[in-house]
């Protein structure tokens, strides 16, 4: 009984592996016939203040915010170290060109927790004024530790915090 499923389960995993190799090598031309990603990719969006947004990769959508939010900046989390986030960069920075939005990138590690990392995008929010939105590919847990971060250290009353949520 099991010598027949050994042979199923290595085709199986034969493919999943092909697969994977295949869009981490050649992820445009993959994602532009297949779209291999697209399923996992919900836009999750969370407003902090009302200068500030967090979010997943917004896409086309960025026009959508610009216009309803009034949204003047887009802060990326993605890191260009890896394949499929380097061609979210390129078409993001496109589009941000062509509908006159600031786009400032700055690599996080999907594994950072380190505060650091996150402090400085909090100075960024905090010196510009302007509705920004900051996000990663997914709302994962980058997001979830900037939002704690810029939770306890605050945002600027400029962009909409308080100086009580700062201070705690």
């Amino acid at each position: 009984m099991y010598m027949k499923k050994i042979p199923k389960l290595f085709l199986i995993s034969i493919f999943f592996s092909y697969y994977l190799v295949a869009i981490a090598l050649n992820f445009p031309w993959i994602n532009e016939h297949f779209k291999p990603l697209e399923h996992l990719h919900a836009v999750s969006f969370k407003k902090i203040s009302p200068q500030l947004y967090l979010g997943s990769y917004p896409g086309e959508k960025i026009r959508k915010y610009q216009n309803d939010l009034g949204l003047e900046r887009v802060i990326t989390l993605l890191d260009p170290d890896f394949p499929v986030s380097r061609e979210l960069l390129k078409k993001e920075e496109e589009m941000c060109k062509r509908y006159g939005l600031e786009l400032i990138v700055i690599p996080v590690s999907f594994f950072s927790r380190n505060p650091m990392d996150y402090m400085i995008i909090r100075d960024i929010v905090n010196e510009n004024s302007g509705v920004t939105l900051i996000h990663t590919y997914y709302f994962d847990g980058r997001m979830q530790t900037l939002e704690k971060i810029l939770k306890r250290y605050g945002v600027s009353e400029r962009n909409g915090g308080s100086v009580e949520s700062r201070s705690k």
